[in-house]
């Protein structure tokens, strides 16, 4: 009766096992809900700059797919971060790319009865983030 019992419950732990593991492709992972939609045109050839300059950081969360620049930088003038889009060569059509931005806020709580009975503050972060997907439009 054990034997009988072995058998379908080692099946089944491998399936569960085989489902566990797999991933998706980078480039088939879902696109998170946006939190703002850009339409940009680019002309061919020209570049396209984001400034995000009240977050703290941006990075790239889904890649475009035709592009010679798209990239993350701080902008040497002001020391914010923005975003930088230049079109493949010749390249004409829509691309799209998905931004993640975040910003950290402090918090500092009130003195208080610490674990010894003195005084304590307690300091904690939020870091709310945020989805932005440029939905670029690229003419001659």
């Amino acid at each position: 009766m054990k034997k009988k019992l072995l058998l379908p419950l080692i099946l089944f732990c491998l399936i569960i096992l085989n489902q566990s593991c797999s991933k998706e492709a980078p480039d088939r992972m879902a696109t998170p809900v946006p939190d703002e939609i850009i339409h940009a045109v680019v002309v061919a050839d020209n570049a396209y700059v984001l400034n995000v300059n009240s977050l703290e950081s941006v990075s790239i969360n889904k890649q475009a797919a035709h592009f010679t620049i798209s990239q993350t930088e701080m902008d040497v003038k002001n020391g914010t971060p923005v975003y930088k889009y230049i079109p493949e060569k010749n390249y004409t059509g829509n691309d799209e790319v998905v931004l993640r931005t975040s910003k950290t806020t402090y918090l500092s709580g009130g003195n208080g009865g610490g674990f010894h009975g003195g005084n304590s503050s307690h300091a904690s972060t939020s870091t709310s983030y945020y989805n932005v997907i440029i939905k670029f439009t690229v003419t001659k």
